[in-house]
């Protein structure tokens, strides 16, 4: 049997994310007011490795995008099990999703000389949602504090390198039933937009489910009312941040 369309449940689920969004567009933070969720930043746009060797010190760095300090420690965690028999697992990671969080850790290194200035890679890049770390097996040579910094810096830099960056932001997940003589339109309008189709199952009716960023919301759910005459389910739901536009971080993108 065919679900009845709820106007207003519908309608209500609209006007809060929509709304939380638009307020937080005319100030200064670009923080959704529903879940803390961030607007847009730049991060990772993969995982990456890179590795050095510095008189006998051999340097390996990490990078990965994380979305939570969870997800964050769960990447630390499983380098320091991939590394358990190294001198050190140094890390620093920042996280603007939900409740902001930063942290650096030197794991023995003196102190200053290792997590932070990782750390200070991140900040200097302007980087969010991202976590760094960089693993010494001690070769013998002690490289004093400076030698320590810039073998810290320049490994995480090259980690970062190498992971390329994009610009993320935040899609909602929107979903809708519609007949199959409206599907091809339907389609066509997400595209333009840039939405990214998640999942599409056939039945009596089509059932999409797609993501959009907020900003489309209003025009999407417009039109599937119209094309369907108002009979469209149609609903919004949590979503997930996606990569907008990518780029080598030596070539940061235009300012829009």
């Amino acid at each position: 049997m065919e679900a009845s369309h709820d106007t207003r449940q519908v309608d209500l689920i609209f006007d809060t994310l929509y709304s939380a969004v638009k307020v937080q567009q005319t100030g200064k933070s670009y923080n959704l007011v529903r879940g803390g969720l961030h607007m847009e930043f730049t991060a990772p746009l993969k995982p990456s490795k890179s590795e050095m060797v510095i008189k006998r010190s051999r340097f390996i760095g990490h990078a990965f995008p994380a979305f939570s300090e969870d997800e964050a420690k769960e990447h630390i965690e499983s380098i320091r099990q991939e590394h358990r028999a190294a001198t050190h697992n140094v890390f620093a990671y920042s996280i603007s999703v939900g409740a902001f969080a930063e942290k650096a850790f030197d794991d023995g290194e003196p102190k200053g000389t290792a997590g932070y200035p990782v750390l200070d890679v991140i900040r200097k890049r302007n980087l969010q949602n991202v976590v760094c770390v960089v693993t010494r097996y001690f070769g013998g040579v002690k490289l004093g504090a400076r030698g320590l910094v810039r073998a810290y810096s320049n490994t995480a830099s090259k980690a970062l390198d190498s992971s390329g960056l994009a610009v993320y932001k935040y899609h909602g997940l929107f979903s809708a039933v519609v007949a199959y003589d409206q599907f091809e339109r339907i389609k066509r309008e997400i595209e333009m937009v840039d939405g990214v189709i998640h999942n599409t199952s056939f039945a009596e009716k089509i059932a999409v489910q797609f993501y959009v960023i907020p900003d489309v919301f209003e025009q999407l759910t417009s039109l599937i009312k119209d094309v369907t005459s108002g009979q469209g389910l149609v609903k919004v739901s949590q979503g997930k941040y996606l990569p907008t536009k990518e780029f080598h971080p030596k070539n940061p993108p235009e300012k829009e």
